[in-house]
């Protein structure tokens, strides 16, 4: 097999088409040496930055160091491919594949990008493939820094990044990560795009429904908030997503239907309404009629007209009136005390964002990728891998499930990783300031308190009040967390059967 520089984004393009023209004929992926491949494209660059601790700058950037400096990074539009000096280096390359998990854990690689097997849609699940990575947090006196390469660094003690691992825990010569969050399809589990996403699931529900699929299927969790928080903190230098990435967290929408009207497949709004929607998110329409006082989209009757379906689009009727036209297959009468109201984004609605990374719009209304990652969507995730244990109205403890079965309740305390915990005076939610990683398992637990949005990871902790017990692990944000949300945003008031119309999970 040649060896190709890596060395500038040419090249880069050029192992993609590389891999599309060698391997698009090959019956089985899976038989390739990608062992062989990364080694040979391994360059060991040191990516690193700095961060201060809060006690010497109240602040979310960092400071590039080592092999970072003088590269700079602009999330792309759909329009626009923007600057990323990163793209060019090994360490940042990856290419969409199609994997699955055998009953013994392993992910396996079933199509890569330019194959004709390989598709984003469908029963299938769509991951990025990334060179065995390494990173490693180095505590200096006045702060810390973060380290990303492609070889290891025995003076620095870098370690395998985590979604290097298979399920069960062994290396993999290659990393996979889901892109999307998940949907249903035949009452099963799929991260393709094009879905609405699976809601109203929980730690324990998503078990249930990941067996489904096999038994090596357990979800993602730490491995994959680890790669995000650790790409952002490179490329970007913050510490804070919000910082670079809104997502979609300004976008708490429930608007009253402007008249009756039946046999339709609009909703008619009044006109000063209009540009709050765009065409292409999500929507559910519900008859609230007798129940006008609680309109919270978990009530089903907030969406037994329409659950989740796309905007396709928006019309004008007159000065008064605007049509809002959705995805049905079947007109729907609207009483006077009809809804609609935004729900989180179906998968893909970052497909055609060119780059790595970037957005439709950085408005608090659209979704974002990160290296090729979906993320913003409006939903928590639900880490498949990762609870919590409310001891006290003060105090939580965090651990992170070792790899094999899943627990509930006490089992928990022997059969899980404890990595740390977090002691307050009191029991109120407050803005997280510094976090501690455990490099094994990419799981984050707080360190210290901030004080708002832009100091540290400027994410909000919902501590839960007095509630004590054992909790899920939700993280991100939903429709209206504006800047409390985040890769690091928390809630601790979840317990693990716990299951919103907000709650989403990722196939792995």
């Amino acid at each position: 097999m040649p060896t190709i520089n890596v060395g500038n984004l040419e090249n880069q393009e050029e192992i993609l088409d590389y891999l599309k023209r060698i391997y698009a004929n090959v019956f089985d992926v899976s038989a390739i040496d990608w062992q062989a491949f990364f080694n040979a494209r391994a360059t060991g660059e040191l990516f690193s930055t700095k961060f201060y601790n809060l006690s010497v700058t109240n602040t979310a950037q960092g400071e590039k160091m080592n092999d970072s400096i003088g590269k700079e990074c602009t999330p792309s539009t759909n329009l626009v491919k923007n600057r990323d000096d990163f793209a060019s280096f090994n360490a940042f390359w990856f290419c969409y594949c199609n994997f699955i998990v055998s009953d013994d854990g392993q992910k396996t690689i079933t199509a890569i990008q330019g194959q004709k097997n390989f598709s984003r849609t469908g029963k299938v699940n769509v991951g990025i493939l990334t060179p065995p990575l390494y990173y490693g947090i180095s505590k200096v006196s006045d702060g810390e820094i973060w380290h990303l390469s492609d070889k290891p660094n025995r003076e620095l003690g870098l370690v395998l990044m985590p979604h290097c691992k298979d399920n069960k825990g062994k290396e993999m010569p290659y990393g996979v990560l889901p892109v999307y969050h998940a949907g249903d399809i035949d009452g099963k589990l799929y991260g393709s795009s094009g879905l609405p996403v699976k809601n109203f699931i929980s730690y324990m529900s998503l078990h249930t429904e990941m067996s489904k699929l096999g038994t090596g299927y357990v979800g993602a969790g730490s491995e994959r908030s680890i790669y995000l928080k650790t790409m952002l903190r490179i490329k970007y230098a913050f510490s804070s997503s919000q910082k670079v990435f809104q997502g979609n967290t300004e976008n708490n929408q429930q608007i009253k239907v402007a008249t009756a009207i039946e046999n339709v497949t609009y909703f008619p709004v009044s006109a000063s309404y209009a540009n709050r929607f765009y065409v292409g998110e999500d929507v559910s329409i519900g008859d609230a009629t007798g129940h006008t006082d609680n309109l919270d989209r978990g009530n089903s009757y907030m969406r037994n007209i329409a659950d989740k379906v796309l905007i396709t689009k928006i019309e004008t009727e007159s000065d008064e009136i605007v049509r809002i036209y959705v995805d049905v297959e079947t007109p729907f009468n609207l009483t006077a005390d009809s809804y609609l109201s935004t729900m989180p984004l179906h998968s893909g609605t970052t497909d055609d964002v060119l780059g790595n990374d970037g957005y439709i719009a950085n408005d608090g209304k659209h979704a974002f990728k990160l290296q090729g990652l979906e993320e913003g969507i409006g939903a928590y995730m639900v880490s498949s891998n990762e609870v919590m244990n409310k001891e006290t109205a003060t105090k939580t403890v965090f651990y992170h499930k070792n790899y094999g079965d899943y627990h509930s309740d006490n089992s928990i305390l022997t059969n899980y990783k404890k990595v740390g915990e977090f002691i307050k005076e009191d029991s109120t939610d407050f803005w997280i300031g510094e976090v501690d990683i455990d490099l094994e398992t990419g799981a984050e637990v707080p360190r210290t308190i901030g004080s708002g949005d832009s100091v540290g990871t400027g994410d909000r902790y919902y501590f839960g009040e007095a509630g004590i017990g054992f909790r899920e692990y939700l993280t991100r944000g939903n429709l209206w967390s504006g800047s409390n949300a985040g890769l690091s945003c928390l809630v601790d008031g979840s317990d693990l059967s716990s299951a919103g119309w907000y709650f989403a999970v990722c196939v792995s």
